[in-house]
């Protein structure tokens, strides 16, 4: 049974991951990444969020203003933190790359008011995608996690 749900899970992460159209090499590692055993205890919708934020970052647009590119760059490196920790089962590094994300995030936030309104608005359809993919993922790993507490009891 736990076979045939790897076997249904990395299928579905290739599906996923075959449908998106980037060619970044930060992309190909994660596709890689993620069909690796070190994601068997993810469930599926947590294996689409990851992936999901993991795409978000690899086509993430650079805008004209400097600042808000700079920022990016952290919130970028702060996800890609954050999806390494949560392969690795690392809750520290977790919180940690979580908390630099919402730094980042608000950072980034107030910049918006110095962008063009075409700027905004595509740095908007990123920040919603990547703020709902998260909350979507952090919800998905606390019911496992409480799925996992419960049938050890």
């Amino acid at each position: 049974m736990k076979s045939l749900a790897k076997l249904l899970s990395a299928i579905a992460i290739s599906a996923i991951l075959n449908s998106c159209s980037t060619n970044s090499a930060a992309s190909e590692q994660v596709h890689s990444d993620l069909l690796s055993d070190t994601y068997a205890y993810l469930t599926p919708e947590a294996i689409v969020y990851a992936s999901s934020i993991s795409n978000l970052i690899s086509t993430f647009p650079k805008f004209k203003n400097d600042a808000v590119n700079k920022e990016v760059s952290y919130l970028k490196s702060a996800l890609t933190d954050y999806l390494n920790s949560v392969r690795e089962l690392n809750i520290s590094s977790k919180t940690k790359s979580l908390k630099d994300f919402e730094k980042n995030y608000k950072s980034i936030q107030k910049l918006r008011k110095f962008m063009t309104k075409d700027d905004d608005e595509v740095l908007n359809r990123y920040m919603v995608k990547i703020k709902t993919n998260m909350n979507l993922l952090e919800a998905a790993q606390s019911k496992t996690a409480e799925a996992g507490s419960m049938s050890s009891n």
